[in-house]
C-alpha cells in the first residue's frame, strides 16, 4: 500500500532515490529482489545506491588487519573466501551466459587486485587510512557491479557511476562529509543526462572523492548519506531506504514489547531519534536535507507494500507531543563540582577541551543553574579515561581545591524523549517524571534544550527496561502505529461504502449535537480508498460523495488508492486513531477487512449482514478474535433499520426472559411492494416504484429472493441458540426459476409478464380474509422465510409501507407477544440506525 503523499518538489523527470543496505543484499535471492523493486513499473526514474553485501565490510576489515599484522596466508584465504561468495552470488542472479561471464571476470580482476593490496600492506605492515578507504570501498563498488549486471541480464539500460566522481568531500578518511554544493553539480552534470536516456545509474554508497581524486570513506552510515545526498542534488520525489526493520520504532521493541512503527517524523524529530540510539538512522544522513523537501521512507526491503516510516519537514500526529523515547546504555556520568566553578568564565568551555583533546564523545550535559557542577555522560567504557583528562585539566584547580573532584559514576543509561508537539505542551515533562517515579526510578541527572523538541535523564542502566515501558505507556505510545488514542474529543470513522446509505450517513453527521463528534477519517470503495489521519474536510467528503453518487471510484479521485477493503484497512490501521470505528454499510462479503479492523483495535458498526450471516464457525471466530482485541460490535441495523431489535432482545435476556420464537417482516422493500400491490397497482410498476425511492438493491431479485430477510432472520436465530447456516434456512424465493438468471435489463422489460400472478395470489388471499406477507419466522430449531396469508386479525395485517415489524414470543410475552413496529426501508433510515450505533461509542 502506497504511504500517503507528500508535496512533490522534484523536477522533471521525477526521481526516486532507492538505497539498499548489505542486509537487503545478502544473497543472490535478496539480490534478485532489489532487482525487480528497481524495475517495478512507476511513473519516476530510480537512482540506486548500494551498500556492500551483508558481512563484506567486516571481511574487508579482517583482511586490512591480517595484512598489518602481515600475514600473507590470512589475506589470501580471506580474499579467495571473498572471492567465491560474490560469484556464488553472479551465478545466482544472473541467466544470461555472456553477461555472466563478463561479470565473472571483472569479479577475478577486483579481487586479484584486492589480493595484491593486502600483500603491499603486509610487506610494509603499515595501513594507512587512505590505505585502509582504498581497501574498504570495494564492498560497495562490487555489490554496485553485481547490480548493475542483474539489471542488464533483465534487458534493462543500467550504468555504474562511481561515486568518488559524484560526492565531492572534505576529504577526510574514514569520515568525510560531502562538499554540497559542488556535489550537487557534479550529480546533475551526470546522472540527468542517463536519467534522461531512461539509464538506471548505479552507485556505491559509503564512497567520495577528494579533491586529488583519492577514494574516501563516509564513515558510519556512509550509504545512506550517500542517498540523502542523491536525493538533495537531484531535487527527488522521494528517497527510500529498504532496510531490514519496518521502520522506526516509538522504542526498541527489545525493551517495550508493545513498541510500533511510527508512521511519520519530522526531520528534527528522527535527527535527534538517530543521536539518542535509533540505530536505524544516522544522524549526519538528514544533514544535506535540512533545507530540501525531500521526504525519506524508511522501508522494510522484506515487506515492500508496507509504509515504513516517512521522514520529512511535514509535522503530523499532532496528538503525540512525544513521538519516540530512546534509551543509551553503558554510559558513564562525569560529574564535575567545586565551588570554585561559581562565576568562574571559561570552565564548560575547558572541560569539552579536555574531552575533545582525548577524543571522547559527550552524549549529554546539564550544569546546575548556581554553576556548582557539570555532568556530563560519555560511554561507559571511557569514563577512567575522562576523568584522567579532566583531572590533568584542571590539576591546578584542584591543587587548590577550588574543584572538589570528578565524580564518574558507571553503569548508567540516558533515556530521551523525543517529539516536535512538546514545546507547546504544557505538563510533558512532569508526566515523565510522574511516571518514571511511580515506577519506582530514580532520575540521576536531566537535560532539556529551550525548543523542548527532547528531554533526556540519567538513569541507573538496570533501570532502562522499567523506565522505557513505563514512558512508554505514560504517552500511550503503542498507539502511535495504529488502533484508539484515548483521546475525550476525538472518534474517528472509517466508513466502508458510499453509496446510498453511506452518502446519507456524512450528510447526517455534521448535524450532530454532542461534544464529541464523529470525525470521517477514511473512505473505502471497491476500488480502494482515501484516507486522512486527521480528518477529511467537509468540501472534500463533498466531492467524494458527488463523484460517487455519479458513478465514480475512490481509487481514480484526487487523493485515492487501489486496494481491497482489508487492504485498506490494514493500511488505514498502521496510523494512529482516536477511538477508530469501522462502519460497514456495504452488501458485500467483508470478513477479511472487519478482522483487519478488529487486529488494528478499530470496534465495528455494521449494517451490513453478509459478515453475521457467515458460516457459523467463522462468525464465531469473529466474535472471538473481537473478545480478544476488546473491540465492540455494534450491528442494530443489520435486521431491523432503525428499530431497536438488537436492544430490546438483550434486554429481555439481561432480565431473564427467554426468546421462545421471532416472527416479522423484516424487509421495508418487500412490506412498500405487498402494500401497493395489495391496493390493486401492478406487481411490474410497484417494483419499479420501489426501485426509484430508492428501496430495493440496484438488482431488485437480491430483494425478492429473500435471501435478504433469510440472512436477517439467521442472525436473529442465532442469538437464540441455532446452531445451522444460511443454508439451513428454508428460504421462498418471490423471483420464478426462468427469471433469475437473465440479465438485469431483460428482468426489468419483463416485469409485466408476472402481473397476472401477482394478481392472482392477492385475490386468494383475500378470498380467504388474510393478506399477503413476506415473514420471517426463527426459533432455536427452525428458520423459515416466505410468502405467508396471515389473518386480518394478526399483528403483521396492519403494516403498511416500509414499516417493519419484529414480533417477540417469550416466557414473559407468551400470551401477549412483544411488537415492536417502525420504518425499515429507505436510505436515510438505516443511515440514522447506523449513526445511533456510532454514537454509542463516544462520550456522551
Amino acid at each position: 500500500m502506497p504511504p500517503l503523499r507528500t508535496r512533490s518538489v522534484s523536477r522533471s523527470p521525477a526521481i526516486d532515490v532507492f538505497k539498499f543496505g548489505g542486509a537487503s543484499l545478502a544473497d543472490a535471492a535478496a539480490v534478485r529482489h532489489a532487482i525487480e523493486l528497481i524495475l517495478e513499473p512507476r511513473p519516476t526514474r530510480v537512482v540506486t545506491v548500494v551498500s556492500a553485501l551483508a558481512g563484506v565490510t567486516d571481511a574487508l576489515l579482517a583482511i586490512a588487519e591480517s595484512a598489518r599484522a602481515g600475514d600473507i596466508d590470512a589475506v589470501d584465504e580471506q580474499v579467495t573466501k571473498l572471492q567465491k561468495r560474490h560469484a556464488a552470488v553472479a551465478v545466482g542472479i544472473i541467466g544470461n551466459a555472456r553477461v555472466r561471464t563478463r561479470l565473472l571476470r571483472e569479479l577475478d580482476e577486483a579481487f586479484e587486485e584486492l589480493r595484491m593490496l593486502g600483500h603491499g600492506v603486509a610487506s610494509l605492515r603499515e595501513l594507512t587510512p587512505r590505505t585502509r578507504d582504498f581497501l574498504l570501498v570495494r564492498g560497495e563498488q562490487l555489490s554496485a557491479r553485481l547490480v548493475v549486471a542483474g539489471l542488464l541480464a533483465r534487458g534493462a539500460k543500467a550504468e555504474y557511476v562511481e561515486a568518488a566522481t559524484l560526492i565531492r568531500t572534505d576529504g577526510v578518511f574514514g569520515g568525510a562529509f560531502p562538499d554540497l554544493l559542488a556535489t550537487d553539480r557534479e550529480v546533475r552534470a551526470q546522472l540527468l543526462p542517463l536519467l534522461k536516456r531512461r539509464v538506471l545509474p548505479v552507485v556505491p554508497g559509503f564512497v567520495g572523492g577528494t579533491t586529488d581524486g583519492a577514494l574516501v570513506t563516509l564513515g558510519r552510515g556512509g550509504s545512506d548519506l550517500t542517498a540523502t545526498v542523491l536525493g538533495r542534488s537531484l531535487r527527488a520525489q522521494r528517497i527510500t531506504l529498504w532496510k531490514d526493520v519496518p521502520g522506526l520504532m516509538t522504542t526498541d521493541p527489545r525493551l517495550v514489547p508493545t513498541a510500533r512503527i511510527v508512521p511519520q517524523l519530522n526531520v528534527r524529530e528522527a535527527a535527534e531519534l538517530a543521536y539518542y540510539g535509533a540505530k536505524v538512522l544516522h544522524p549526519r544522513a538528514l544533514i544535506p536535507l535540512a533545507r530540501v523537501r525531500v521526504p525519506v521512507f524508511v522501508r522494510p526491503f522484506a515487506d515492500p507494500a508496507a509504509p515504513g516510516t516517512e521522514i520529512s519537514v511535514r509535522h503530523t500526529l499532532t496528538r503525540y507531543p512525544v513521538k519516540a523515547l530512546s534509551i543509551v546504555r553503558s554510559q558513564s556520568l562525569v560529574t564535575v563540582t567545586g565551588n570554585g566553578m561559581l562565576g568562574v568564565p571559561g570552565i564548560a568551555a575547558r572541560t569539552f577541551a579536555a574531552l575533545q583533546q582525548a577524543g571522547i564523545s559527550v552524549t549529554l550535559i546539564s550544569q546546575a543553574s548556581s554553576e556548582h557542577s557539570i555532568c556530563l555522560c560519555v560511554p561507559a567504557e571511557r569514563g577512567a579515561e575522562a576523568r584522567v583528562a579532566l583531572e590533568k585539566a584542571f590539576a591546578l584547580e584542584l591543587s587548590r581545591r577550588e574543584l572538589e573532584g570528578m565524580d564518574v559514576q558507571r553503569g548508567m543509561a540516558t533515556l530521551a524523549v523525543v517529539g516536535l508537539g512538546m514545546a507547546g505542551s504544557p505538563g510533558i515533562a512532569s508526566r515523565m517524571f510522574t511516571s518514571l517515579s511511580t515506577a519506582g526510578v530514580n532520575i540521576v541527572a536531566i537535560a532539556q534544550g529551550s525548543s523542548e523538541l527532547n528531554i533526556s535523564v540519567v538513569i541507573a542502566e538496570p533501570d532502562a527496561e522499567v523506565a522505557a515501558q513505563a514512558v512508554h505507556d505514560e504517552f500511550q505510545l503503542d498507539k502511535i502505529g495504529g488502533g484508539g488514542l484515548r483521546e475525550e474529543d476525538r472518534l474517528d470513522v472509517v466508513l466502508m461504502g458510499v453509496g446510498l446509505i453511506g452518502r446519507e450517513l456524512l450528510r447526517m453527521l455534521p448535524r450532530v449535537r454532542r461534544r464529541v463528534k464523529p470525525t470521517i477519517v477514511g473512505l473505502i470503495d471497491r476500488s480502494g480508498f482515501v484516507f486522512e489521519p486527521d480528518g477529511l474536510t467537509a468540501r472534500q467528503l463533498a466531492s467524494y460523495a458527488k463523484a460517487k453518487e455519479s458513478g465514480g471510484s475512490l481509487a481514480t479521485m484526487s487523493g485515492g488508492h487501489k486496494g481491497t477493503a482489508a487492504e485498506a484497512v490494514a493500511y488505514i490501521g498502521t496510523h494512529a486513531l482516536a477511538r477508530p470505528v469501522l462502519v460497514d454499510v456495504t452488501a458485500h462479503e467483508t470478513l477479511p477487512a472487519i478482522r483487519a479492523a478488529i487486529l488494528a483495535n478499530m470496534d465495528i458498526v455494521m449494517a451490513n449482514k453478509r459478515p453475521l450471516s457467515a458460516p457459523r464457525a467463522e462468525v464465531e471466530s469473529l466474535r472471538a478474535l473481537a473478545a480478544k482485541h476488546g473491540s465492540r460490535l455494534l450491528h442494530e441495523t443489520t435486521v431491523g433499520a432503525g428499530l431497536p431489535v438488537m436492544d430490546s432482545y438483550a434486554k429481555l435476556v439481561e432480565t431473564g426472559d427467554k426468546v421462545l420464537r421471532i416472527e416479522g417482516c423484516t424487509s421495508g422493500t418487500l412490506g412498500f411492494l405487498l402494500t401497493e400491490i395489495g391496493k390493486g397497482r401492478p406487481f411490474s410498476e410497484s417494483l419499479r416504484d420501489a426501485m426509484s425511492r430508492g428501496f430495493t438493491e440496484p438488482d431488485p431479485r437480491d430483494d425478492l429472493s429473500g435471501m435478504d430477510v433469510a440472512r436477517k432472520a439467521l442472525i436473529l436465530a442465532r442469538m437464540m441458540g441455532f446452531g445451522g447456516d444460511l443454508k439451513d434456512v428454508t428460504v421462498e424465493s418471490l423471483v420464478p426459476v426462468a427469471y433469475r438468471s437473465m440479465p438485469l435489463p431483460k428482468f426489468l422489460a419483463t416485469l409485466a409478464q408476472q402481473d397476472a400472478a401477482w394478481a392472482e395470489r392477492f385475490a386468494a388471499a383475500t378470498k380467504q380474509g388474510r393478506v399477503l406477507r413476506y415473514v420471517l419466522n426463527a426459533s432455536p430449531r427452525k428458520v423459515e422465510v416466505g410468502l405467508r396469508a396471515v389473518p386480518l386479525t394478526h399483528p403483521l395485517a396492519g403494516l403498511r409501507g416500509t414499516d417493519n415489524q419484529i414480533v417477540f414470543t417469550t416466557m414473559r410475552y407468551r400470551e401477549h407477544p412483544l411488537v415492536i413496529t417502525g420504518p425499515g426501508a429507505g436510505p436515510a433510515v438505516t443511515a440514522a440506525g447506523v449513526l445511533n450505533d456510532i454514537l454509542q461509542l463516544t462520550p456522551s
